[in-house]
């Protein structure tokens, strides 16, 4: 792509972005985006027919950026690391926490989350069906557990629904992973009391 057309497509985003936490609610308009983004409305026109192609892009955008970044950590070495995943998740997300905050309270299929989840579990399924010996109906039904378990504590976390500090959540979903509701008891490590 053109590094002009990228530009101007990352502005109409970072406006887009802008806006949504500004007017909190309030509709936006394809005129104040392209205000924002010093363009002329015509201008955003080639390159969006509407703000739900913008909140699209942005979401490709923000998964591409979590894909890299899960990559860089090595998690589709072993992609039901719930702690990694957490990790990763905030890294991403730590820059503009108050922007995922908002969303996850207004709506949280509106933007990335949907779109996050349909990709991670495609992208396990097609990393795993190879390597573990399992039906494809059942590798999809694992991933679709954990991908929607942990995305779903996330936004509650996002939304300030479990108070807890972010290391002891991760380290919370990661043994809900392992163990389920039968966490072991330190000293028992068959998961069962004597």
């Amino acid at each position: 792509m053109d590094k002009r057309v990228e530009k101007t497509r990352e502005a109409i985003v970072e406006a887009y972005l802008a806006l949504i936490m500004e007017k909190r609610g309030s509709k936006i308009t394809i005129s104040e985006v392209a205000s924002r983004a010093n363009i002329a409305r015509k201008t955003f026109y080639l390159h969006y027919e509407s703000l739900e192609d913008v909140s699209q892009d942005a979401s490709r955008r923000k998964l591409d950026d979590l894909i890299l970044i899960l990559e860089r950590h090595r998690f589709f070495k072993n992609p039901f690391d719930t702690d990694l995943l957490f990790h990763c998740l905030n890294q991403l997300i730590e820059p503009d926490i108050d922007l995922y905050r908002y969303l996850s309270k207004e709506n949280p299929e509106l933007f990335f989350w949907s779109q996050l989840k349909r990709t991670m579990i495609r992208l396990i399924t097609e990393i795993y069906k190879s390597q573990i010996d399992m039906p494809a109906p059942e590798l999809r039904l694992y991933a679709e557990y954990f991908i929607s378990g942990v995305t779903a504590v996330y936004i509650s976390w996002l939304r300030e629904e479990i108070p807890l500090p972010f290391e002891k959540l991760a380290s919370l979903v990661g043994e809900a992973t392992l163990h389920g509701i039968r966490k072991p008891q330190s000293g028992d490590s068959a998961g069962t009391s004597a």
